[in-house]
Parts: C-alpha cells; structure tokens; sequence
C-alpha cells in the first residue's frame, strides 16, 4: 500500500484528534495514524474533571470517544492498529512507513504520547501482567477486595489510587519522598481515604512473587531500612518518556525522548510538528494538548499552503 497525502498525524489522542479536526475543516488531505485505537492516554483516566466544559466530570474514555466521533465527522480517515516505524525525509516529501504500507505527505504533526518509565527493579519484567501493571482503570477489576501497592506521587498515582480504593481491600501509596506531587484536590481526596496509607520517604527494591506478585521490598530513603509489604498488585507511576526514535534526526530530543519544538511547535526539520505529551513542556494535561494540536495544525497548514504555491 502506497498513499500520498497533503498532511499525516502520528497519534490519536487529544492532540492529534484536534489537529485532525483542524486541517480536515482546512480543506488539508489528512490521514492519522494510531498504534493502538483512539483516546491515547486519556481512556485509562476514570474521571476527567478538569477539562471546560464538564462540570460534574466525564470518563476519560467517553471524553475521547467524543474527540474521536467529532473528528470522524469532519472525514478524518484514521488508521487503528498502523504504528510507525521509520520518518524520512527525501527532498520536500516525508515517507512515513508502517507495517501495512509507506505514506507520503508535506508535512507531519507527530503527536505519538508517551509510554510508561518503568523502575527496572528485580521482578518488575518478569512479573509484568501477573500483578504488575501501568494501568489501574485497564486492570483493577483483578483486585478486588485485594491489598495493592501504587508507586508514585504524582497526579496518575495519585488519581489511580483514589479508584482503585474503589475496588481494593487496602491501597498503599509508595512515595521515595515525604510530600506529594499531585494536585491539592487530589491529594486532600487521598488523604481523607481511610482505605489509603502512604507510606513515606520508601523506594521499591524488587518485586517478588512466584506466578503472581506477593510482595514490595522497599528501602527507607532516609535510614537504608528495609522492609516489605505484602501485596498482589503493583500500579506503577514512576513517570513517562516520549518513544520518539522513529524520526531518527529529524528532530531534537530532550534526555527523555521529549521533541524541542520552537513556540509554533515546529522541529527542526522543516514541515515538521509536535503536539501534546510527546512534545517538552511543562504541563501535560488534555487542555494543553488540545491547544497544542490547534497551533500544531494552523501551522503546518500554513506551511503546507506556502510550499503549494
């Protein structure tokens, strides 16, 4: 399969949900790209309450599901399951090549998100699927009335935490420093949660377990201690990176993987755009994803125009 386009989007979140719907009300012949299916990070959150618009909230799976049907509305053509594996550039023209086929485009809004940092501790690799996992919403239904570990103290952590004590008979939140990151709501929640307990200045040393985890081994951040918790889950949330090596040198990178755009969200290779999480900034929330695949389009239709003429 061989198709030339005037634009191609790399990523179905928010940011390239928006970006789609942009240059697609542009009269730009566009085609996005998805690895997996629609909604990017989003679908995993339970609730959205942060986002205008909503407020009494929305599921993060049902917020997106919108993006994706408004999209769709405007013709967006979006190809499931198509991850890139290579971006080059000969002349003008970007060859973006998939499994099922090589594209061809003038320009690109790369808005392919980010993956989960992993902690690269014994146990983590080896028990991944049987008690490990990135994904409470993906996967807490497992552990009902069972004791899990969160890893984290940020937003994610934090927002996961809160559902699975939903579902779990004991959340334990594990933070290698003494106050958190997440926002004050969330961390007020959290707090007021009696089926939550923080446990304080600890970071994992291993995972053990024989088919399915059974316990942390943590280590006090401050006295060497350790000790461990006995738990059948483990939700990690450790940070996130950008899986950006499929551009190759076609743009700049940060040490994470994180694309360095100039204030119109351009990379340094002519034609090229990054939108969203993949993108270094210092807020990663859908609003500014949104913001940022507005800008990316405009701009690159701009570009797309100029180089037309």
């Amino acid at each position: 399969m061989s198709e030339s386009l005037d634009a191609i989007i790399i990523g179905a979140g928010p940011a390239g949900l928006t970006a789609g719907i942009y240059l697609m009300r542009a009269g730009i012949e566009t085609l996005l790209l998805e690895k997996t299916l629609p909604g990017g990070m989003p679908v995993n959150t339970e609730r959205v309450e942060n986002y205008p618009g909503f407020p009494e909230g929305i599921s993060g799976r049902e917020l997106m599901d919108r993006f994706a049907a408004h999209a769709k509305a405007f013709g967006l053509p979006i190809r499931e399951f198509s991850e890139v594996s290579g971006v080059e550039r000969s002349e003008k023209i970007f060859i973006v090549t998939t499994a099922e086929g090589v594209y061809r485009s003038s320009g690109i809004i790369i808005a392919a998100g980010t993956e989960p940092v992993k902690m690269n501790i014994p146990g983590e690799d080896e028990l991944l699927g049987k008690g490990i996992s990135y994904c409470a919403t993906c996967d807490g239904m497992f552990f009902r009335d069972m004791d899990v570990a969160v890893i984290g103290g940020g937003d994610s952590a934090i927002e996961e935490g809160l559902s699975l004590a939903h579902i779990a008979r004991k959340v334990y939140v594990v933070h290698r420093r003494d106050a958190l990151r997440a926002q004050k709501i969330l961390q007020d929640r959290a707090f007021r949660n009696n089926k939550i307990e923080f446990l304080w200045n600890k970071r994992p040393i291993e995972i053990g377990g024989t088919d399915q985890v059974e316990y942390v081994a943590l280590e006090d951040a401050r006295t060497g201690e350790h000790t461990r918790i006995d738990v059948s889950g483990v939700f990690v949330y450790v940070g996130y990176r950008a899986k950006t090596g499929f551009l190759g040198d076609l743009v700049d990178r940060d040490a994470s993987g994180f694309i360095v755009t100039d204030e119109n969200l351009a990379a340094k290779t002519k034609g090229i755009y990054a939108a969203g999480d993949v993108r270094k900034k210092t807020l990663r929330q859908i609003s500014t994803a949104v913001g940022d695949g507005a800008l990316a389009a405009v701009n690159l239709e701009r570009y797309i125009l100029e180089n037309k003429s």
